[in-house]
This record gives structure tokens, sequence and C-alpha cells, in this order.
């Protein structure tokens, strides 16, 4: 009797230890596809990521740019504005940016204008595979004075 519970368990045991590995499996394998999510795109600052406006009034603060990959092409990608201030966020304080990428295909140099209001904003950039240098400035200069902006090299895997 002693032999035949001894198989019994072995094979209950067995069993139980292919059902964990069978449910591990299958856990990784669902965590392993994903969903094509945006990831960032790799960017060298020069000047840092953040544009800051010269404050005027109730208008004040920075606005944080980063950059992602847009699912499906690896020749685009999204410039994407997140506020930290009022710049950008409430009525009145709307940021015009001037935005240009240099790169190897001619003019050379490629601009986009867009508008920072109402809170996070984004716009989908079209600088082509590998690496392009990128200049976002605000226009929002107060008697002449400039505001601060980004520049940096992005790569995008050709």
């Amino acid at each position: 009797m002693t032999v035949f519970m001894s198989i019994r368990r072995r094979i209950t045991r067995g069993a139980a230890l292919a059902a964990a590995t069978a449910a591990l499996a299958a856990g990784a394998a669902w965590v392993g596809t994903g969903s094509a999510a945006a990831a960032p795109v790799p960017v060298l600052q020069i000047l840092g990521n953040a544009i800051v406006p010269i404050p005027s009034g109730q208008c004040h603060g920075s606005i944080e740019v980063a950059y992602e990959h847009v699912p499906g092409r690896p020749d685009l990608a999204e410039a994407i504005f997140t506020p930290t201030g009022t710049w950008g966020a409430i009525p009145g304080c709307e940021v015009p940016v001037e935005f240009a990428w240099i790169n190897g295909m001619f003019p050379f140099t490629h601009g986009h204008s867009v508008t920072v209001a109402g809170g996070r904003t984004s716009t989908i950039i079209n600088p082509g595979a590998g690496v392009s240098l990128l200049v976002s400035v605000p226009n929002t200069g107060a008697m002449g004075a400039p505001s601060w902006g980004t520049s940096g090299y992005m790569w995008l895997q050709p």
C-alpha cells in the first residue's frame, strides 16, 4: 500500500508542477505580447527638455517637451508638450511654438508650428529615420526678449 501511495503522490506532484509551469508560460507569453504602446525616442538634449516662456501677467511656468515613437511608423515621432505652470494650460496663456528639425533630406530644415493650449498638446513630426537635430522655440517674446527653447539630437532607428 505504501508503494501505491508513493506513486500516486508522485503523479499528483508531477501534474501540479506541469499545471504551474503551463500557467507561468501562458502568463509570460501574455506579458510578452503586450500592446503596441508608444515608447520614448532616444534624444540627446543639448538645452534641456523644457520650453521656458518669459512670464507675463498670469502666465508663468515651463512646458516639458518629450518624444515618443509612432507605433508602426519608424520614420515618425510624436512631440508631446506638457505644461508645468499656467503657460499653455489656461485661457489667455496659449503658447505658439515654432518647431524645426534638421536632417539630411532636402530642404534640410523642416518647420512645423503648434500651439500649446488647454494642457497636454501633441503633434506628429516626420524627421525620417536616422539622426535629426530638433529645435523648439516658444513664440512669446516680451519686448523683444527671447524665451528659452529646447534643442537636441533625435535618433529614429532606420
